[in-house]
């Protein structure tokens, strides 16, 4: 059974001895504009530790990033929104190329600095659904999402399209709520699991208790 839980993290370093502070609370997602602080006492230094919502969504980011870490090559950046996954993999010269998807056109407006500023990024307005049409077998070595998943109605098309368009991995970051009104699919994580490893995948499962219902999925060949 899937631990669905409430929380997100709260979290910075201290500021005396560097040691991660950290709180789960269900009050204040990271990312929502807030007053909102924690105060804690360093558990290596004993200092007072206060993390205000500047802190905690920095905090936060780097630990959604770090799972995207060392990839290279052509990556498709699947539900890209306003590049959140995409800007961070930039950063790494072993990236050759991006292509955002997504299908909400506002997400054109929203990137047009990243592929202004980085030629290895492209946009495109798109359903997912129109993955197989929209590349050749073997043609990525990425494919990489957050929050997406839960959203997508024919999952075995999805399924088959990635398995046969990725050549190196897939990182998949998503939550699982049961009876969530917004999901179009009610697979639950170890499914999703199981439906990569069917077609061939290495898979790792990691539950994130820091991420509200949180999981993530890495596959490799």
């Amino acid at each position: 059974m899937f631990p669905e839980h409430p929380f997100t993290i709260w979290g910075t370093h201290c500021g005396n001895c560097g040691n991660v502070c950290s709180i789960l609370q269900n009050a204040h997602h990271p990312w929502n504009c807030t007053p909102f602080t924690v105060k804690l006492k360093c558990s290596t230094c004993g200092h007072d530790v206060t993390i205000d919502q500047k802190a905690a969504e920095a905090f936060y980011n780097h630990k959604i990033l770090t799972r995207f870490e060392g990839l290279f090559g052509y990556v498709v950046d699947l539900g890209c929104g306003g590049g959140f996954l995409s800007r961070f993999l930039l950063q790494n010269k072993n990236i050759k190329r991006i292509d955002g998807l997504d299908r909400d056109p506002d997400c054109l407006k929203a990137t047009e600095d990243l592929a202004a500023s980085d030629q290895r990024f492209n946009f495109t307005r798109t359903e997912l659904r129109r993955l197989n049409a929209l590349y050749d077998k073997n043609s990525t070595d990425f494919i990489v999402s957050r929050d997406v998943f839960m959203f997508i109605d024919d999952t075995e098309q999805y399924f088959d399209d990635v398995s046969s368009i990725a050549t190196r991995g897939v990182r998949q970051m998503g939550w699982y709520m049961t009876d969530n009104h917004r999901m179009k699919n009610g697979l639950q994580p170890q499914k999703i699991a199981e439906a990569y490893q069917k077609r061939g995948w290495q898979v790792s499962l990691e539950y994130l208790d820091w991420y509200k219902s949180g999981y993530f999925i890495k596959t490799w060949h």
